[in-house]
């Protein structure tokens, strides 16, 4: 590029020499620069730049990821809020006596329990220990709370009575296994052995 402009310098040095300025410009350059010093000079005021902030798109981004996490947290505040009020207001309902929902449960728990209570009682006469039926337990509570929301209310009340009838056929298997085992061990003290 410098030597184009060289070429073209050096080809059109005639033109370039031969406008001469005219012989009163510097006089009159002069003249125009005393008269702008003749002029009352009126203090500006200073004018503060504007601070210009450039944002680029790495920035901007966290900006947008900042907002959007602010959001999703209000909303989650918000959501957990409204799921509190609506558990209580589920808890505020559940005290309904179980007698109002399902009067039949009530006879099947006296019917079924009685026989349990019997059967842990004979466990108990041959030496056994305590039987726990934790699994049984929680299913029937589970069961139980069911009942509050369910409108089928028969087929709970079924599958209650088959856990109360299931827990009276672990009792019986168990009061066979201890019978079985006293009638084997009993002879065999009593036997005699001939020479």
């Amino acid at each position: 590029m410098k030597d184009r402009l060289k070429d073209f310098v050096q080809a059109h040095r005639e033109e370039f020499d031969s406008f001469a300025p005219r012989p009163d410009l510097w006089q009159d350059i002069a003249a125009e620069l005393q008269q702008e010093e003749k002029k009352p000079v009126i203090p500006i005021e200073t004018e503060q730049e504007a601070k210009v902030i450039s944002i680029n798109w790495h920035t901007a981004w966290r900006y947008a990821a900042a907002v959007a996490l602010l959001v999703m947290v209000a909303f989650s505040a918000r959501y957990y809020m409204n799921t509190q009020g609506a558990s209580e207001a589920v808890a505020t309902t559940q005290p309904v006596p179980l007698d109002k929902i399902a009067p039949e449960l009530r006879q099947i728990e006296t019917k079924y329990v009685r026989v349990i209570e019997k059967k842990k009682s004979e466990l108990k006469a041959m030496g056994a220990g305590q039987v726990r039926f934790a699994e049984l337990d929680s299913a029937y509570n589970e069961l139980k709370k069911e009942l509050y929301t369910t409108p089928n209310k028969e087929v709970l009340l079924q599958a209650m009575s088959d856990n109360l009838k299931m827990r009276i056929a672990l009792l019986n298997q168990q009061l066979e296994v201890l019978e079985n085992r006293s009638n084997v061990k009993a002879p065999a003290r009593h036997e005699t052995t001939n020479i």
